[in-house]
């Protein structure tokens, strides 16, 4: 066995003992360390230094009036923050609230195509959607809540459920002027996704949020739902493979983008000192 220089075997052996001590601090040494004590000074000084109890000197009354002026002085008065259900209620008043006006302005050409059957059923997929995502935001912005439905679950559902919705609700039809009209509804649906997903974080700023990715991804969701729907009540072209791959693309990739910024705005506080 090697033996340092200036230490003995038994030397080694009390400080393994000690470091066992530092992890179990009622744990006592062998005999045959104590016996070592009492023969090595170094080591019976590192064994006193280990086990004496630390001193705590009191500070100062100064000293503590100042940081009792200075904490009182940054305390100011917040006003509490709304209930879970209260907060989910507004993101869905809001997202009504921008929707009946845009999809006022831009006409009823998709609800004059769907017969009753599609718009009764693509209603309902919409609904729950929003639901959905407005109790993931609400549960998100405050900390501690039961996440029942987690934001890493709520997008993966809304987007299956609106995917699994249209296909089996509309027709498929021979593609007309497929990319030409559908470029065209993904360009208005990303250009309302945008300023909409502004608007829900104001909302959002209000509570304390933990997880960015997570939320940036849920406000993506609402935003992208948003023009969704609206899409779906403007647009004509109410066919299967328009409404999945173009009106879909917008709620993907209002997904996709609010993870993005989540992460710059991730990435640039983590590198704020």
């Amino acid at each position: 066995m090697n033996v340092p220089t200036g230490l003995t075997t038994d030397c080694n052996l009390l400080d393994r003992e000690l470091d066992r001590q530092l992890g179990a601090r009622n744990s006592a040494i062998s005999t045959q360390a104590r016996r070592h004590l009492g023969e090595c000074e170094r080591c019976r000084n590192l064994y006193q230094w280990m086990t004496e109890e630390p001193v705590l000197t009191p500070g100062s009354p100064e000293l503590y009036g100042r940081i009792q002026s200075r904490l009182r002085s940054s305390l100011k008065p917040v006003k509490p923050q709304a209930s879970t259900r209260s907060l989910a209620a507004r993101f869905w008043m809001l997202f009504l609230l921008f929707a009946f006006p845009a999809i006022g302005m831009m006409g009823l050409a998709g609800l004059r195509q769907m017969d009753l059957l599609q718009m009764a059923g693509i209603t309902v997929v919409l609904v729950l959607g929003g639901v959905v995502v407005a109790l993931s935001l609400a549960w998100q912005m405050t900390p501690g809540s039961l996440q029942r439905i987690p934001g890493k679950v709520a997008v993966p559902v809304l987007i299956t459920g609106f995917l699994l919705g249209t296909a089996f609700l509309f027709p498929w039809q021979a593609p007309e002027a497929f990319f030409a009209r559908g470029w065209h509804c993904f360009k208005v649906g990303m250009a309302m996704a945008v300023p909409s997903a502004f608007l829900f974080w104001l909302l959002v700023r209000r509570g304390a949020v933990l997880a960015i990715t997570s939320l940036g991804g849920t406000l993506g969701a609402i935003a992208g739902l948003f023009s969704a729907t609206v899409l779906q009540f403007t647009c004509s072209r109410q066919d299967a493979g328009h409404l999945l791959a173009w009106h879909g693309g917008v709620l993907v990739a209002s997904i996709l983008m609010g993870i993005l910024v989540a992460q710059v705005i991730r990435r640039v506080s983590e590198r704020q000192p």
